[in-house]
C-alpha cells in the first residue's frame, strides 16, 4: 500500500511542477516580447512538450482530442491575424499552445482574459505620447495572451 501512494504522491508533485514550469514559460514570452519585441521559437515548443509530459502524467485532462482541437483554432486564427499583420509569428504560436493548455474547460476565461488585455494594450497604445505612439506599429501581444493562460495553470497548480 505505501508505494502505491509514495507514487500517487510524487505524480501529484510532478503535475504541480509542470504546472508552474508553464507559468515561468509564458511569464518569459510576455518578458521577451516587452523588451525584444519577438518570442524564441524555443518558448512555445518548450511549452508543448511540457504539455505533453504533463498530459502522461495527469489523468483528470478532458478528452485529448478538445485540447488539440482548440490549439489548431487558435493557430489557424493566429497565423490568419500574422498573414494580415495583426499579430507577429511567435504570438500566433504561444497562442496555439496557450489553447493545449487551458482546453475547454478554461477556454471561457482565457478568451475573455485575452479580449479584455488586448483591449486595454490598444488603448494604452493610443494615449497620446512619444512612448505609446512608438508601440503602435508593434504590439507585445503576448502581454495579452500569456496572464489569462499563468492565472489558469497557477489555480490548476494549488488544487493538485
Amino acid at each position: 500500500m505505501r508505494p502505491c501512494r509514495m507514487l500517487a504522491e510524487n505524480s501529484t508533485m510532478l503535475e504541480s511542477c509542470l504546472l508552474l514550469l508553464g507559468c515561468g514559460l509564458f511569464g518569459a514570452a510576455i518578458v521577451s516580447d516587452l523588451t525584444g519585441r519577438w518570442i524564441p521559437d524555443t518558448v512555445p515548443l518548450t511549452l508543448l512538450f511540457l504539455f505533453i509530459l504533463y498530459t502522461l502524467t495527469s489523468g483528470h485532462l478532458a478528452p485529448l482530442w478538445t485540447h488539440i482541437a482548440i490549439g489548431a483554432v487558435l493557430l489557424l486564427i493566429g497565423f490568419t491575424f500574422f498573414a494580415f499583420g495583426g499579430l507577429g509569428g511567435g504570438d500566433g504560436k504561444l497562442m496555439a499552445v496557450a489553447g493545449l493548455w487551458v482546453g475547454p474547460h478554461g477556454l471561457t476565461f482565457f478568451l475573455v482574459g485575452l479580449g479584455l488585455l488586448s483591449l486595454s494594450l490598444v488603448l494604452f497604445a493610443l494615449l497620446p505620447f512619444e512612448r505609446t505612439r512608438r508601440l503602435r506599429t508593434n504590439l507585445p501581444f503576448a502581454v495579452a495572451i500569456a496572464p489569462p493562460v499563468i492565472v489558469l495553470l497557477a489555480l490548476r497548480a494549488l488544487s493538485v
